[in-house]
């Protein structure tokens, strides 16, 4: 056990070195007692994360088959690992609540795997089981900054890619209020997260700078911006930047005519500055090859000209939802709100093999995944109302429009 813990502390020491933590509300997570904690799971190499950002020694859950892998068969004997097998629900449960009452805190990735769009997927039923059964509090938990690593499935694969120069990037860990095991339901705890992940990634845009900073491009359209604008404009940028939707350091192009308008929101131009993704204005012929944002304008020259090249259109126009059966388009539904990305849809990220679990970048009637930083509750007017760090103090309502449980934003029934 000494050689493990002595690990442990220098695999933390590491990890602590090569990135700054900063943690959000730790004191939510007891000092003392069975906890069950709940992460969302971006990377593999998550469980150094959140040790990290823990004060207490953690558990974590994991299906036999995966620790018989090499690549993780040391976190297995680091971090004593409680195994659990598919075929056996009702053995998993009962190993996850021996450890929760012998005081442990133990991690369950409600997800069940990795993202691959950067935002939260469809949360699995198994920690609602443990929770109803074994009565120990339950602490969300979100860790902002690891969409990006060379852990991450971020430009379309884990691993076999250099990492970005950047030295000790930041990682935010949000920790979100206990919930009750009696009321550990989906929605509950899927909105829990997001909150999380709000509080985590408000953190991250706390200082006065991000209240007159002006991206490098496109500061005209920041012209007559508010200093509170100016900030909510950088955290919708780098919410975009956390989808599988506009690559980092790739470039992509929109209409000059669209630049800081309904078509094209300032965001784009604070996440061109903040991943140096070059946003390319561009006249309306030729539409030629490549990522393209844009409105109604753009959508209507997509109808009526010839593209070329193949492009992927992200649409914020008013007939986002109606597909547009254009040669070489890929077409990606997206939704603005008073300025602010709210959805994005994106290409499907490759299918993982031997996974049964398909994740999806579209869902035809939608406007595409809810970007990391938002999270939604009841509008008393009616509908939804939209709230995060790139929202005013109200929220935003957002009429006729509804959240499921995969994150597709779509027309309510």
């Amino acid at each position: 056990m000494m050689p493990a813990r002595l690990l442990r502390l220098l695999g933390t020491t590491l990890v602590r070195c090569a990135y700054r933590f900063r943690r959000v509300h730790a004191a939510r997570l007891p000092e003392k007692g069975g906890v069950l904690l709940l992460p969302n799971h971006v990377s593999w190499a998550d469980a150094l994360f959140i040790s990290a950002a823990c004060g207490r020694p953690v558990r974590f859950v994991m299906d036999e088959a995966m620790m018989r892998q090499p690549a993780v068969r040391w976190l297995v004997l680091l971090y004593d690992t409680v195994p659990i097998r598919r075929d056996q629900p009702g053995e998993a449960i009962r190993s996850v609540i021996e450890a929760l009452n012998a005081g442990a805190v133990v991690c369950l990735f409600p997800e069940g795997q990795l993202t691959r769009t950067g935002t939260l997927s469809k949360l699995q039923r198994g920690f609602a089981l443990i929770a109803s059964k074994a009565g120990h509090p339950l602490i969300p938990l979100w860790c902002d900054g690891v969409w990006g690593s060379i852990f991450s499935f971020e430009r379309g694969r884990i691993f076999g890619k250099w990492p970005y120069p950047v030295f000790r990037h930041e990682i935010i860990a949000a920790f979100g209020e206990a919930i009750d095991p009696a009321d550990a339901t989906l929605p509950v705890v899927r909105h829990a997260l997001l909150t999380a992940a709000a509080e985590a990634i408000a953190r991250r845009f706390q200082t006065p700078a991000w209240q007159t900073k002006s991206p490098r491009d496109g500061a005209d359209c920041w012209r007559d911006f508010s200093p509170d604008e100016r900030r909510c404009a950088w955290v919708n940028g780098y919410q975009i930047g956390q989808l599988h939707a506009l690559q980092r350091r790739d470039s992509f192009s929109a209409l000059a005519g669209e630049l800081g308008t309904a078509g094209v929101p300032g965001a784009f131009h604070a996440f061109a500055d903040l991943f140096k993704s070059p946003l390319v204005p561009r006249p309306e012929s030729p539409i030629t090859g490549g990522s393209w944002v844009g409105g109604d304008r753009l959508r209507a020259l997509l109808e009526s000209a010839t593209v070329a090249g193949p492009i992927t259109f992200y649409d914020f126009s008013a007939r986002a939802l109606e597909p547009l059966a254009v040669p070489g388009v890929r077409h990606c539904p997206c939704l603005a709100n008073s300025g602010r990305v709210v959805a994005m849809s994106m290409p499907d990220p490759a299918k993982v093999p031997n996974l049964k679990d398909r994740q999806r970048g579209g869902k035809p009637g939608t406007w595409g995944k809810l970007l990391p930083g938002w999270f939604t509750a009841p509008d008393p007017d009616g509908g939804l109302r939209l709230h995060g760090p790139a929202a005013p103090a109200a929220g935003l309502p957002l009429p006729g429009c509804a959240v499921d449980d995969e994150g597709f934003v779509g027309p309510s029934a």
